[in-house]
């Protein structure tokens, strides 16, 4: 009797590639391959699991970076910036909220209450104080042009950039 259930095996008895009793032929053709190579020549074994382990290693330690950094100016009160949000691609505008350290806000309400005004992109501001809240530093500034003329508020100091 056959079993409905049971899968074919393919012509002439052999396992077809991809197949779990392929990968299995193989995987223990590998060990086997393995604990020859240890028998026979352990300086080779041990040394290409050593080389692995390096290889390992040095991808861990050595790999990711290459991010490009936003250079911070050099901040001093009374100066003059321009007004750009470097987390926007291409600039974007910069929010002006009543306290430092306020950015992070998730609560629409909080966040409306604290908010000031809304900088266009590339609006010139002084800076009049600079504070560290969780030791992220942030300004208070006042817009030189535009619909926040005379309004002053905090931004995060990564949101200067110099002329």
């Amino acid at each position: 009797m056959s079993n409905e259930n049971e899968k074919p095996t393919p012509a002439g008895g052999e396992e077809s590639k991809g197949s779990p009793e392929a990968a299995k032929a193989g995987l223990s053709q590998f060990i086997a391959t393995a604990m020859a190579l240890k028998e026979q020549k352990p300086l080779v074994f041990y040394g290409g699991l050593a080389a692995l382990v390096l290889i390992v290693l040095g991808l861990f330690f050595l790999g990711g970076g290459g991010g490009e950094r936003v250079p911070a100016p050099t901040i001093q009160v009374g100066q003059t910036y321009q007004l750009v949000n470097p987390n926007v691609t291409g600039g974007g505008d910069v929010l002006l909220l009543q306290a430092p350290g306020r950015m992070g806000a998730t609560d629409p309400e909080l966040r409306e209450k604290e908010q000031i005004c809304v900088v266009e992109a590339g609006t010139q501001a002084k800076v009049l104080e600079q504070a560290v809240v969780s030791y992220v530093q942030y300004v208070k500034v006042e817009p030189l042009a535009g619909n926040c003329q005379g309004k002053s508020g905090w931004t995060s100091y990564v949101n200067l950039k110099t002329q």
